[in-house]
């Protein structure tokens, strides 16, 4: 049992599920994750998923994953397995997996049926556009249907004839009969079933009458046992129907209550589900895992970690008030835990060849650390000899002040290795460097050096036989910095190629030293002194691509 004096509420939804606690109001925490299996999940839908299944953890409960498949014209399965993979990337194990349309429609369709018979239900003629204009507006109330008061008996004979294939699409609805002078619009008779002749991906042709979202949702939280469905601020307006289906039509004891939560929005981030799908369906993007799309997917081809997205969110916390983030703000989660989880290795972005004119050996061996902030200390071997390649910028014929890297004449250390002196530039017939000529001091080895030569750089370095050619993929961001809310920019009427950043995906050619042919799709590695990149799915045995995660310092732009 939890003791709930020793529980320290850390927002304004803990504080009330506390209230609800002591009062005997609720018994539990039981929460859940309910998607509808239409799309795939980005960051927004994260904050929903880890708010439910952290706070149910906190409080001693659990959390259910239910696929709220009512509308079979949207829904794949193929997007419902998805939701499993991601909800255990994140690190979330459901209590159950439910599917509604398997487990609930029946159940729902008789709660309809005792609606109907109790008189808070009536079938309806009345077409959509019709249901429209008769709602009236948020200043006037709406008018009766003229077949609100239809005898319950009838609307019963036609709900069923409904179920049984009588009607067309569109042809007759299920309203639920409360308050058409209501203030709140979503009370005014809501459709609560109606006729659609679709096969869904689940249950097949079995049925062709459907319940609306807001009328199964509560249902489904009351049927599973839920206590608190903790959804989005979205959700706010239809509360009251929440209410009235659960104090009105649900006849159990357990009486789950909503709370909302400000969404999630991040500054420059596109994440409005119909835009992404058209960016995928008009072939704009490499699909919905694009590592420029913030869905989980894509976040995780990308290599971000699972866990900076939990600490980015639950850094958070939880408001009613809408706020827009940052990317930096998340950015800097990623870096933390990456700095804290991805192995170190070699890689020179833009090769500059080094001979080392008075080293005529075989290649030396020498260690580099995997990652020093593990906790376990590993290492890997690469290797220094005679011809390497180190990054264009780290060499300067006009250094810069402060500049600490090679210059020519001047001195710098390789990592791990030796430090070594610039003595000539050799040039290419049009007048661009060739190679640089350097000698190595051969008693500064790192670890081993007792010269007392002191050079103020260290830079990263790759061994000509210990290198091998891999792809790099830059990515700016996708839309364009001007815009502080890309989908709101776009149902404003701003086209979607005005709003995208031109060339935002960058592919370039980089060395690599060998131990990163061990990689494994999706592994992460920090690129010493350039940024954190993870190996991209597209890699074959010929050509392993890596995308870049992130930078290793802060680059963006804060106006």
């Amino acid at each position: 049992m939890i003791n709930l004096d020793e529980i320290t509420a850390s927002n304004f939804i803990e504080e009330e599920i506390i209230k609800d606690l002591k009062s005997g109001a609720q018994t539990q925490v039981i929460t859940r994750c309910p998607p509808e299996p239409s799309g795939y999940w980005h960051i927004g839908h994260c904050k929903a998923w880890i708010t439910n299944f952290e706070t149910a953890k906190k409080f001693g409960g659990y959390t259910y994953l239910r696929m709220d498949d009512t509308n079979p014209t949207k829904e794949d399965g193929d997007f419902a397995q998805s939701y499993m993979a991601d909800l255990e990337w994140l690190g979330y194990t459901p209590k159950k997996v439910i599917y509604a349309s398997e487990s609930y429609f029946d159940k729902m369709y008789e709660i309809a049926e005792q609606m109907i018979m109790e008189g808070k239900a009536y079938v309806c003629e009345l077409s959509a556009d019709e249901i429209t204009q008769t709602r009236g507006t948020l200043t006037t109330a709406g008018v009766n249907s003229p077949y609100r008061d239809r005898p319950a008996s009838e609307s019963l004979q036609m709900f069923r004839d409904m179920k049984a294939g009588k009607y067309k699409d569109g042809e007759v609805t299920l309203r639920a009969k409360i308050d058409m002078a209501s203030p709140n619009i979503n009370m005014r008779d809501p459709v609560i079933y109606r006729v659609l002749h679709a096969t869904h991906y689940k249950t097949g042709d079995k049925w062709c009458i459907y319940p609306m979202y807001d009328f199964a949702h509560p249902l489904e939280d009351a049927l599973e046992g839920v206590t608190f469905s903790l959804c989005d601020i979205s959700f706010e307006d239809h509360r009251p129907l929440y209410d009235w289906v659960i104090h009105n039509v649900w006849k159990g004891e357990n009486k789950p209550r909503q709370i909302e939560f400000a969404q999630l929005n991040l500054e420059n981030v596109l994440l409005g589900k119909r835009y992404l799908k058209r960016l995928v369906n008009e072939n704009k993007v490499m699909g919905w895992d694009d590592p420029r799309f913030y869905t989980i997917v894509g976040m995780k081809r990308r290599g971000i970690p699972a866990q900076a997205i939990k600490n980015f969110i639950c850094a958070n916390g939880l408001t009613k008030a809408k706020s827009i983030i940052p990317l930096s703000a998340f950015e800097y989660h990623i870096r933390e835990e990456l700095n804290r989880t991805a192995t170190r290795a070699m890689v020179v972005l833009d090769p500059l060849k080094v001979v080392i004119t008075n080293y005529n050996g075989a290649p030396e061996t020498i260690e580099i650390e995997n990652n020093q902030n593990a906790e376990t200390h590993t290492t890997h071997t690469a290797t220094f000899g005679r011809e390497i390649f180190i990054e264009q910028e780290d060499f300067s014929l006009n250094p810069p002040p402060k500049y600490n890297r090679l210059t020519l004449g001047g001195t710098v250390r390789l990592k791990n290795a030796y430090i070594i002196k610039c003595n000539n530039v050799v040039y290419k017939e049009n007048g661009e460097i060739d190679y640089l000529e350097c000698e190595y001091l051969p008693n500064t080895k790192s670890g081993q050096d007792e010269s007392g030569i002191k050079v103020k750089g260290t830079i990263h370095f790759v061994e000509k036989s210990n290198g091998f050619e891999v792809t790099i993929r830059e990515f700016k961001n996708l839309t364009k910095l001007d815009y502080l809310e890309p989908s709101k920019a776009l149902a404003s009427g701003v086209s979607i190629e005005d709003l995208l950043e031109e060339n935002s995906l960058i592919e370039s050619k980089a060395i690599a030293e060998k131990y990163l042919q061990n990689a494994k799709i999706g592994d992460t590695f920090q690129f010493m002194r350039k940024g954190y990149y993870c190996l991209d799915k597209d890699s074959t045995e010929n050509n392993y691509i890596f995308n870049k995660t992130i930078s290793l310092k802060d680059t963006f732009n804060k106006k």
